[in-house]
């Protein structure tokens, strides 16, 4: 993974303390949170989205569903993509900036159906195919 480079100073002391953050946790050397297990770090305070129980649907069951988004996941895409729709900051450095990493791709696509629901316009799908033309043919 590459940390991007800073535009000022401000922000160059903020990615080295991320870029520091990130290779202690490459290399096995940041806290682990014992209580949950040795194989879970510590992430920062100032890396986490609250998630409080307030955000739970009223009738309390809290079961991912398919094609579901997990609260969690809702969260997060709130407060991510809050101006997805404002032409003037929903540009590509926008986006770019907002990179959600996941371990699977059945949660890519559950955040790209979830963010998309949020765009508005009319929407367009462009097919691809996964074969090259045989010359013989």
């Amino acid at each position: 993974m590459r940390v991007r480079s800073a535009g000022n100073n401000s922000t160059a002391a903020e990615l080295a303390v991320f870029s520091e953050f990130l290779l202690q946790v490459g290399e096995g050397r940041h806290e682990v949170n014992r209580s949950i297990g040795r194989d879970f770090v510590k992430i920062p305070r100032d890396m986490l989205i609250d998630n409080n129980d307030d955000d739970r649907e009223e009738s309390g069951d809290d079961e991912i569903r398919p094609e579901a988004v997990p609260r969690g996941l809702k969260k997060i895409i709130d407060v991510m993509y809050t101006d997805i729709n404002d032409p003037d900051i929903a540009t590509d450095d926008y986006f770019a900036n907002r990179t959600i990493l996941t371990t699977t791709n059945t949660v890519v696509h559950r955040i790209n159906e979830a963010v998309s629901k949020r765009l508005s316009g009319d929407s367009q799908v462009y097919l691809s195919i996964d074969k090259v033309d045989d010359d013989n043919e």
